[in-house]
């Protein structure tokens, strides 16, 4: 278990297409229960915060 950097958590929260399972699943790969969790700066799963960060860096990277 391990808790995300907070700009990490900054960026999940401001971009943030809705809070259901719906929305948050394609996304950025989490469920509400997740999103609840990082919302409340509680640790998650290793695995997904990894693949969250990964996202989330992709995401901010320029599209060519």
């Amino acid at each position: 278990m391990c808790t995300l950097p907070g700009e990490i958590i900054a960026h999940v929260v401001a971009h943030c297409p809705g809070r259901t399972d719906e929305a948050l699943q394609p996304r950025f790969g989490m469920s509400y229960n997740t999103w609840r969790k990082i919302a409340a700066g509680k640790p998650i799963r290793t695995t997904v915060a990894a693949r969250l960060i990964e996202r989330v860096k992709a995401e901010a990277q320029p599209q060519a």
